[in-house]
């Protein structure tokens, strides 16, 4: 994981909240990315049963982690794969 991101867990305990401190065009990464929910404002995606919440800042809500460091590989997979569609267009 080379970017800078840092993660802390949420209030209600329930998910780790990530920042990625990059912002994210929504719209074009809901084009190449597999979306439960797809908005100008947040997608909602699911990468390897872990549930993402990505907003246009890049702050990120994941869920169904036990760790930090789980909740940072699934931001970076999550990141790593919305970079390489902005590097095609």
């Amino acid at each position: 994981m080379s970017r800078k991101m840092t993660v802390s867990l949420c209030s209600g305990k329930t998910a780790f909240e990530v920042n990625a401190f990059t912002k994210i065009d929504l719209v074009q990464a809901a084009q190449v990315l597999k979306t439960r929910v797809a908005t100008p404002h947040i997608l909602i995606v699911d990468i390897d049963g872990v549930e993402i919440s990505l907003y246009p800042t890049g702050r990120m809500l994941v869920k169904r982690v036990r760790t930090g460091e789980e909740a940072l590989k699934a931001a970076d997979i999550l990141l790593n794969k919305v970079t390489a569609c902005n590097q095609k267009a």
